[in-house]
């Protein structure tokens, strides 16, 4: 870690970096189908708390507040619908830094 971070640089400062600039929803929908998949289960929270969609209560820990800007759940949740595909998602609800 010392090797490859600046000294202080901590867990959240990864956030940031996460851009998910490769993420085309469209594509995965197409390949989980193409693959035989009958539904896709995505983490839509993490334990760390962070979410990949908008949310007032992650205390601005989200992907649309911090890294890519953008709802990823919303998007693949249409574009696996779109493929007639069964969507949902699992949620955390237990946080490591707000118990």
């Amino acid at each position: 870690m010392n090797k490859n971070y600046p000294p202080g640089f901590t867990y959240q400062d990864f956030a940031p970096m996460f851009t998910a600039e490769f993420f085309d929803a469209d594509a995965w929908a197409s390949l989980f189908y193409k693959a035989g998949a009958k539904y896709i289960i995505l983490t839509s929270k993490h334990h760390d708390g962070y979410t990949l969609f908008p949310s007032r209560r992650s205390f601005s820990w989200n992907a649309m507040e911090v890294g890519p800007k953008r709802d990823l759940v919303g998007e693949i949740a249409q574009a696996v619908r779109k493929n007639n595909l069964k969507f949902g998602v699992y949620h955390s609800l237990y946080e490591w830094f707000n118990p």
